[in-house]
């Protein structure tokens, strides 16, 4: 793009050409490529900036993020009083000229990236998965199934929970993978179901614990991505205390009610393994990135972090065949 490009020419990528591009694997792609070969110091990354709208019950979120040729933004809107509740666009500049690229919706991109970040933590904290119990209907719930079965091809069972019936057929017809729709399944017995799975995923913005920690196999991975406010806790205490803990970012620390009812709990911070660039930082596992020998659970712990956002647009702009020229 160059300087007498007009502004109605930028691209925009709409949710369905979004996800044509961004598929599971180019998620997982574009995560993993970024953090094997970024420092962390070579990624700018300021706290996220949070804006309550005077006069209206909306929550903005700014996001950026810069690492070499490039500037991501994130802007997510956060409306409880209507619906949809939820409004999200990302746009990608060249920082040599501060030039948008291109822009698109928030929302899928968030989904994918999110459930890719889960998929790369995950394969290196559980090496196999044949059956998975997971929470919620949603996006993200879609997103994380069909992101596990594209990872995980040994998978035959995903026990869905979800409110209802009708919760259940959405979260059937949002999946796109052939592998996640012919191993979803209602799940009838949660205490079974959880003793069976290999890998336990909660996508909920429950505000309390959606299961019993004693109720896993003692070599149970549990990843959750549905609480990010101080409101939210889907994860119990006890989980923490008896794993392992990663985090994407040390920011979860502060932000999520899982770990604010950790450490009310008995949790101690200074526990925390890592976050996302010790897990696939310098295109290997690093040194602590793989479970301790007996150590049993695990547990990987999601708010989101621009620096994800800015490796999955950086990716998707090489797909629109336009990576070689910002």
């Amino acid at each position: 793009m160059n300087d007498s490009t007009p502004r109605d020419s930028i691209p925009y990528l709409d949710g369905g050409r979004l996800a044509e591009l961004l598929t599971p694997d180019e998620a997982l792609r574009a995560v993993e490529g970024f953090f094997s070969s970024h420092a962390r110091e070579a990624v700018e990354v300021p706290p996220r900036i949070h804006l309550r709208a005077p006069g209206a019950n909306t929550i903005g979120l700014y996001m950026p993020a810069a690492s070499g040729r490039y500037i991501a933004v994130k802007i997510v809107h956060l409306m409880p009083d209507r619906l949809p509740s939820v409004e999200a666009e990302v746009f990608l500049y060249d920082a040599e000229t501060g030039r948008l690229l291109f822009w698109g919706d928030g929302k899928p991109m968030t989904a994918r990236r999110t459930a890719a970040v889960s998929t790369a933590a995950s394969l290196r904290l559980m090496t196999h998965c044949r059956i998975l119990t997971l929470f919620g209907a949603g996006v993200q719930a879609a997103a994380h199934a069909d992101a596990f079965a594209a990872a995980y091809p040994q998978l035959e069972r995903i026990w869905a929970v979800t409110r209802s019936a009708e919760s259940y057929r959405r979260l059937e017809a949002a999946l796109t993978h052939p592998g996640a729709k012919a191993c979803l399944r209602p799940c009838a017995n949660l205490t079974e179901a959880l003793g069976q799975s290999d890998g336990v995923i909660a996508t909920t913005p429950a505000a309390r614990p959606l299961f019993d920690g004693d109720d896993l196999r003692p070599s149970a991975h549990v990843v959750g991505v549905g609480s990010a406010t101080h409101e939210m806790n889907e994860l119990p205490p006890n989980v923490f205390l008896q794993a392992q803990v990663w985090a994407d970012t040390p920011a979860a620390l502060e932000e999520a009610g899982d770990f604010q009812a950790a450490i009310e709990a008995g949790w101690r911070p200074d526990r925390l393994e890592g976050d996302l660039f010790d897990l696939l930082g310098g295109g290997a596992p690093s040194p602590g990135a793989r479970p301790r020998e007996g150590a049993g659970r695990t547990v990987f712990k999601s708010v989101g972090h621009a620096a994800q956002d800015l490796a999955v647009l950086i990716r998707l702009w090489e797909l629109m065949g336009e990576g070689d020229r910002p």
